[in-house]
């Protein structure tokens, strides 16, 4: 494992991660690793909010575009790709920077992981079913029956972890809480600096989702994921790629389960309650340095608390 120092930039949807980024990538040696659980999938573009063919040629991200959408990418997946990357990262003198909002990726990285099952097709086609035919609060009370440990510890709203949660009983007959390991967390062999996007003003934090949302719809997402379904046509909400927000409304609405008129609202709301669960994770971390990302002087104190970090390392 490298030992060379890491930096990991994380924070909500809409908070300028990108951005802050490419600034980084232009004042620092760094290596960009992608951390976003939606970006790894091919020509998923436009509701990822994913950097354009022209950002990639001058920012280099690894682990975006790497799947199909048909494919399973897990925690240990992402792990196992990022200390190889570190590895050539290493080689090449340049420092490993993590940048993106898939929290449990993040987690990965400093806890032991859970060995839990995969579920199949069946299951998950099962599920999907019920969520369809009763809503997510039935699935939602349905877990607090199965595996109550666990309910108590996620949003009501938390569609894909409660998902994810009927899944693992429905396939293994026990409850995801039973496979979790005790976590302590493993002793890096490499500094690390966390920073984090936490932004004082949640309203201006919403606006800035509605007015994400607004772009995508603009920029041709519905048109997306009509092509995306032509290129595979097996796909549907049973996969996870399916499942990323934005594209199961979308693909809701094109399967005509949602109104049209209710689609924008959708993605909306549900953009909202996954930046609220990321804050939520953030709270947890320890030892992150948060930055208010719409401060004025965000850009001079990253770079102040780089330079820092780098000068002790």
């Amino acid at each position: 494992m490298s030992k060379e120092p890491r930096i990991f930039l994380l924070g909500p949807t809409a908070s300028g991660k990108t951005d802050l980024t490419k600034f980084c990538h232009d004042e620092f040696p760094i290596n960009i690793i992608n951390v976003d659980s939606a970006q790894v999938y091919k020509d998923f573009n436009i509701g990822t909010a994913k950097p354009n063919e022209q950002e990639l040629a001058k920012y280099p991200h690894h682990l975006i575009n790497i799947i199909n959408p048909y494919t399973s990418y897990s925690a240990f997946d992402f792990k196992d790709d990022v200390e190889r990357i570190c590895s050539t990262s290493e080689n090449k003198r340049r420092i490993p920077f993590l940048s993106g909002g898939t929290m449990m990726y993040f987690n990965t990285l400093e806890f032991p992981l859970d060995d839990i099952p995969p579920t199949n097709k069946n299951v998950r086609c099962r599920v999907a079913n019920e969520l369809d035919a009763h809503g997510l609060n039935y699935l939602f009370q349905k877990l607090l029956e199965l595996d109550p440990v666990l309910a108590k510890k996620i949003l009501p709203s938390d569609t894909q972890r409660i998902l994810r949660a009927v899944e693992v009983f429905y396939e293994t007959g026990k409850p995801l809480s039973s496979f979790y390991k005790t976590k302590s967390r493993t002793m890096n062999p490499y500094p690390l600096l966390k920073i984090g996007l936490f932004p004082e003003d949640r309203d201006k934090l919403h606006g800035l989702i509605k007015q994400r949302v607004d772009s995508m719809l603009s920029n041709g997402l519905i048109e997306e994921v009509e092509k995306i379904l032509v290129l595979y046509p097996d796909l549907d909400d049973t996969y996870m790629s399916l499942r990323a927000v934005g594209y199961r409304q979308t693909y809701l609405y094109l399967k005509g389960k949602l109104p049209k008129e209710e689609l924008r609202d959708k993605i909306v709301f549900a953009t909202r309650q996954l930046a609220k669960r990321q804050l939520t994770w953030m709270r947890k971390m320890d030892n992150l340095e948060t930055f208010d990302p719409f401060d004025n002087q965000l850009r001079v104190k990253v770079k102040d608390k780089i330079d820092s970090f780098l000068g002790k390392h």
